[in-house]
């Protein structure tokens, strides 16, 4: 959409021409403020964004200036400004540190040391168990409960019907339950 297309619009019906405005580069400015704002931002906050960026291009827009050509780099530079400031200040919530004195305290090294040790074996013997159920159950066990992978997805990987992963799955895990506690594992 260019300017002269968009004044045109908003000369016949301003609502019609904030839709068509809306539609045309929704899109876009979603994609600006997203590549910006995944890594501090919660999909809330982005789609805000987003609806900022449009208040702010329908409030700002001059019809009265003299410009022609395409409008997608006012709606660009609108949304890129839009989504530093969210972004600043995501970063600035962020860096705030608690100053009680729990916070200030020093873990117990030994302990933790202790703990990552246990826990790294388990996760060793556990792996190598569910590599012993052979496949397609190790698969299905991983994609389920390490990926959070369901069921549909999983059939959609190794060509089952959703039903059949259903019951491999618990049949697998049922299996993989006896296994670990040869091992002196519970689950």
């Amino acid at each position: 959409m260019t300017h002269e297309e968009f004044r045109r619009e908003l000369k016949r019906s301003p609502e019609q021409a904030h839709r068509a405005l809306f539609e045309t580069y929704c899109n876009y400015v979603y994609t600006i403020v997203y590549n910006r704002l995944r890594s501090c931002a919660s999909r809330e906050d982005i789609e805000e964004c987003v609806c900022s960026v449009f208040a702010d291009v329908f409030v700002s827009y001059d019809t009265d200036k003299d410009v022609s050509g395409d409008i997608s780099g006012f709606i660009g530079t609108i949304a890129r400004r839009r989504a530093a400031a969210l972004y600043r200040r995501s970063c600035a919530r962020e860096t705030d540190l608690p100053l009680d004195d729990e916070a200030l305290q020093l873990p117990d090294y030994a302990q933790d040391t202790e703990k990552i040790s246990d826990d790294g074996e388990r996760r060793k013997v556990l792996l190598d168990t569910i590599a012993e159920l052979g496949e397609p159950d190790a698969t299905i066990i991983m994609q389920k409960f390490y990926y959070g992978r369901s069921a549909r997805d999983i059939a959609g990987m190794l060509s089952l019907t959703p039903e059949n992963i259903r019951v491999r799955c618990s049949r697998a895990v049922k299996k993989l339950k006896g296994m670990l506690e040869k091992s002196d594992i519970s689950i």
